[in-house]
Parts: structure tokens; C-alpha cells; sequence
């Protein structure tokens, strides 16, 4: 019985670890999300956006990073929304084939859309005319609340 209970106490400390382990990976991703590219412009407690403007040959590109605990992983692009009361400013992706990354050792993943845009579009973006953010890919979505 004493065995048992040995057991019992060994598999118990495992879990006391795990959770330990798990509670500091939290911790080290809410520092690390502090230091993902771009602005803090989305969260929501599916994880966060960050976007920057990157221009290239007269193009101007929006670059998102998602820091999610949703593996992003698509052939057919992602649309981005930014939604407010009267309407919808919708982005389409540049590139179809997208892929999030693992964060380290952590749960999370890093995922890094970039979307066609146009200065019109930049200047919505930074005029914050929007309440929230969602990100469609395939049959799913996340939605972000505008931090901004």
C-alpha cells in the first residue's frame, strides 16, 4: 500500500511542476508579446494583434504578427475586418499559403500575415475608426478588441 501511495505522491509532484512550468511559460509570453514587431493595435483573450506598414516598390503592405494559442495554418489567405457601427474595412491577404510558428517554448503560437493596403487604408487604420478586429481563415476566425 505504502508503495502505492508512493506512486501516487511521485505523480503528484510531477503535476505541481507541470503547473509551475506552464504558469511561468504565461509569464514569459506576456513579455514576449510585449516584443513583437509592429503596434499593439488588438487583444482578446485568444492572444493579441500587432501591425506595422512596410512599403515596397511604391506597395504598401500592413504586416501583422498574431501572438494566439490558435494554430493559423491555410492554402486560401486570411481576410482582415476592422469593424465599427457604420461599417466594415476589409483587407485580403498577400500571400495565400500562411503558417503560425511556435513562441519559444511556450503554448503560443506567432503567426505573420501580410495584407495589400493602400494609404487611404493606412490612414483608417490610424485614425482608429474601428471597435474591433477580426481575422477569418478558413471556416474559423478571432476576434480582437481595438487596444488603440
Amino acid at each position: 500500500m505504502s508503495f502505492l501511495k508512493n506512486i501516487s505522491s511521485a505523480l503528484a509532484s510531477i503535476g505541481k511542476q507541470k503547473r509551475k512550468n506552464y504558469l511561468e511559460n504565461i509569464t514569459d509570453d506576456e513579455n514576449r508579446s510585449e516584443e513583437l514587431e509592429g503596434d499593439k493595435i488588438g487583444a482578446s483573450k485568444e492572444g493579441q494583434l500587432n501591425v506595422g506598414i512596410q512599403e515596397l516598390s511604391d506597395y504598401l503592405f500592413l504586416e501583422t504578427f498574431i501572438l494566439s494559442n490558435v494554430i493559423i495554418k491555410t492554402f486560401n489567405g486570411a481576410k482582415l475586418t476592422f469593424i465599427s457601427e457604420n461599417d466594415e474595412f476589409i483587407l485580403v491577404s498577400d500571400t495565400q499559403e500562411i503558417k503560425s510558428d511556435l513562441a519559444g517554448n511556450s503554448f503560443k503560437y506567432v503567426t505573420q500575415i501580410s495584407f495589400d493596403i493602400t494609404e487611404e487604408g493606412v490612414e483608417r487604420i490610424k485614425n482608429g475608426g474601428f471597435s474591433k478586429i477580426k481575422l477569418d481563415f478558413k471556416r474559423k476566425s478571432l476576434l480582437f478588441n481595438k487596444t488603440i
